[in-house]
């Protein structure tokens, strides 16, 4: 992050100079100096980076780098150039732990499968308990989706406690994935309900249900005291399962409060010394084999690891990268954590392995891995809405042939395979769709000042703001946007109350005009103000979930904006200057109503939009959800004409297979639906070279669909429903 300051002023420079040398036909021997020297200042600057955990001068040096504001510079063309070199690593496909591949958790599985599975009609709790990196929610992930559990206990739910405690968020949650479950509407006014009427309705769902409630990472005696009642005891035999870091909750958990139930409290274990080198063997090497001469340096990393396989998977994911020949290198790690984990005080032995997956990235990965803090901790991260913002910021570019979008993948791919970050759920396709930040890199990031987040005083807010995330609920009237004029980033990760609309319109009308990302999700916001489309430097625009239904025609002055969403919006058309925005790669606008019974077509009754005549001007169109191509004006869907997107859904009639699909080498994905195609529609799309996901739903009403040898040569998976030939 600090050398990206320096970044900037030398981009600036080039920019400046490569205009002085048109006018003058020769540079300032001044300017060259400020090049030379500033060139040397981002050299130093990635050294101290790699370095800056373990000198507390180092670490002031880069902390004040970092907070110097390169808007300070009298020069209103602010762009922040991203990182200059791309980590590739080697195991793009690996997962934080490869469920086929778990060491060590057989046992424990299956004796509380036993437990859950008894013949005690009340409802039982049984709790796992033991530090962080141990596996806990691993162990119970397994437990929790085997089919032995799910054939019993009918209706699941899997919830999230974490340190930060908020009974009603917990219950609303809560009630929204057990609807899920049971196929029922949600209540629309669930939002206006009180503590006591959520449990209440609780009862209600689980009453006569044989169910299945996980609550993960319950830090405190007082959080299951508040979730207890709102569980149904009937005489069912449900289950209650929790994980826990803390014995006392454990132990109140498990308390047997019926008639001849009893406590069930099991506590992790570390691995064994061969469960852990197997671990390490497969995280490293995909087997249980060790190259002999690199057996001493494995004993001394596993010896560090302590049998936590958080930690261990951590190691093995930083030494799937390096070369496997190498004793060096190998050496390097276990050295590392020899410095690392010697008279450490402030974190604990565990943690600081985990880290070490963090010290080993380059400094452009840190910046982006250390963005997450933005949203709160054990917060579900939608990767697309992640990735925009790494786009937008600047921190992302495209490289040798790959677009912005796939080096932020190659990225969360790594933070992935390194166990910095945990992959919460997925497509059914395998693709990652929801993501959280490991916790210690929470800690980390605001030790770095990556980002700003809510602060009840205001004299609490640094002097100048450049990136301020609102996560949690908080009272808009306190917010002084004296300290906000040099706001770079506003997003909103939580609900704010009705004031905030003043205390926007404050804030965009008295700023410097600098902001880059505005994300204004699920805001209470009655209009959008004016003062939004003169903020002209502005990659990214999320009114997603506002009552807002014209888009003005001043839009067309954002000439920089990247991402504009307006999903689940009342915008049904956009005007003619939308064409002016050339730069812009990701257009959402559309409602639709969630379908529970698939994640490939997560979608009923789409509200789709108007587009303007010749949409497909804009080239860099990566994602376009979704237009009403049958209603564009003069223009049908073979009058669009898009170079590079990856995506592409068709949903509704179509006569045939648009003509122009063959030619877009860039998708990656094509989903069909409800077609009622008669003629074979994989002729025009077998010779894809980078299609990788294909569903089809009610597409085709042929007789025969041919799949050639040798076509769809980079197809991962493909679903068929209800084929009508």
């Amino acid at each position: 992050m600090a050398e990206s300051v320096v970044s900037f002023l030398l981009n600036q420079l080039a920019t400046l100079t490569q205009e002085e040398r048109q006018l003058l036909g020769r540079l300032d021997e001044n300017v060259q100096h400020i090049q030379s020297q500033l060139e040397f200042m981002r050299a130093s600057l990635r050294d101290a980076d790699a370095e800056e955990d373990g000198d507390p001068q180092l670490q002031a040096w880069v902390k004040q780098v970092r907070e110097w504001n390169g808007t300070d510079v009298n020069y209103d063309g602010v762009r922040l150039r991203g990182p200059s070199t791309l980590l590739f690593d080697g195991r793009v496909d690996a997962i934080l732990v490869d469920e086929v591949k778990l060491v060590g958790i057989d046992r424990p599985k299956e004796l509380l499968i036993k437990e859950l599975l008894d013949d005690e009609t009340w409802l039982k709790a049984v709790s796992v308990w033991g530090m962080g990196g141990l596996g806990k929610s691993t162990l119970v992930k397994q437990i929790y989706e085997d089919e032995r559990v799910k054939g019993k206990l009918q209706c699941h739910a899997w919830i999230t406690v974490s340190q930060s405690f908020d009974i009603m968020k917990l219950l609303k949650d809560l009630i929204r994935k057990l609807h899920d479950e049971i196929k029922e509407p949600m209540l629309h006014e669930l939002e206006l309900k009180q503590e006591v009427e959520l449990k209440e309705f609780v009862k209600k769902i689980l009453f006569e249900r044989h169910y299945i409630i996980v609550f993960d990472d319950a830090w405190s005696t007082r959080s299951w005291d508040a979730l207890k009642h709102a569980l149904s005891n009937k005489n069912m035999s449900s289950r209650v399962v929790l994980t826990t870091r803390t014995l006392d909750v454990a132990n109140l958990a498990s308390q047997p409060e019926y008639p001849g139930c009893h406590d069930c409290v099991h506590e992790m274990e570390a691995l064994s010394y061969e469960d852990s080198r197997k671990l390490l063997c497969n995280k490293t090497f995909g087997d249980e084999i060790f190259p002999p001469h690199l057996q001493d340096c494995a004993d001394g990393i596993l010896d560090k690891c302590m049998g936590l396989p958080l930690a261990i998977d951590a190691v093995g994911g930083l030494l799937g990268i390096k070369d496997k020949n190498s004793i060096e290198e190998w050496s390097t790690v276990c050295s590392y954590l020899n410095t690392k984990l010697h008279g450490y005080i402030l974190t604990s032995k565990e943690l600081q392995v985990l880290l070490l997956s963090y010290y080993d990235l380059s400094y452009d990965l840190k910046t982006c891995v250390l963005y997450l803090s933005i949203f709160p901790e054990d917060h579900m991260i939608d990767h697309m809405r992640l990735i925009r913002f790494w786009i937008a910021e600047g921190f992302v570019q495209g490289k040798e042939r790959l677009t912005k979008e796939e080096v932020a993948l190659r990225y969360l791919e790594v933070f992935i395979n390194r166990s910095l970050i945990q992959v919460a759920e997925r497509y059914l396709d395998g693709r990652v769709y929801l993501c959280r930040i490991l916790d210690i890199l929470v800690s980390k990031s605001n030790e770095q000042n990556i980002v700003n987040t809510e602060i009840g005083r205001d004299s609490e807010l640094p002097n100048k703001v450049q990136r301020f995330a609102i996560r949690t609920s908080i009272d808009s009237g306190h917010l002084e946007t004296n300290r906000l004029k040099y706001l770079r980033s506003l997003i909103l990760i939580a609900f704010v109350d009705s004031r905030f609309e003043s205390f926007l319109s404050k804030l965009l009308s008295g700023s410097r005009k600098l902001l880059k990302v505005l994300d204004l999700r699920d805001a209470p916001l009655g209009k959008i103000s004016n003062e939004v489309f003169k903020h002209y430097h502005l990659t990214y625009l999320s009114l997603r979930g506002i009552e807002v239904k014209v888009i003005p025609e001043s839009i067309g002055q954002l000439q920089c904006l990247e991402t504009l969403d307006l999903k689940d919006t009342e915008v049904i058309s956009l005007p003619i200057e939308i064409l002016k925005l050339k730069r812009l790669r990701h257009l959402l606008v559309y409602k639709y109503k969630p379908r529970i019974y698939s994640t490939v077509f997560p979608f009923d009754n789409v509200q789709s939009f108007k587009a303007p005549y010749r949409i497909g001007c804009l080239s860099s169109l990566q994602k376009l959800c979704y237009i009403e191509a049958d209603q564009m004006g003069n223009t049908t869907i073979d009058d669009l004409d898009f170079k590079f997107p990856r995506t592409l859904f068709l949903v509704g009639r179509l006569e045939k297979v648009p003509q122009w699909i063959p030619s877009l080498h860039s998708l990656t994905r094509v989903a069909l639906r409800h077609n009622k195609l008669s003629n074979d529609p994989l002729e025009s799309l077998q010779d894809l070279p980078s299609l990788a996901h294909l569903p089809l739903d009610v597409t085709f009403e042929g007789e025969k669909l041919e799949f050639k040898a040798e076509k769809f040569q980079r197809l991962k998976t493909l679903f068929i429903w209800s084929l009508n030939g």
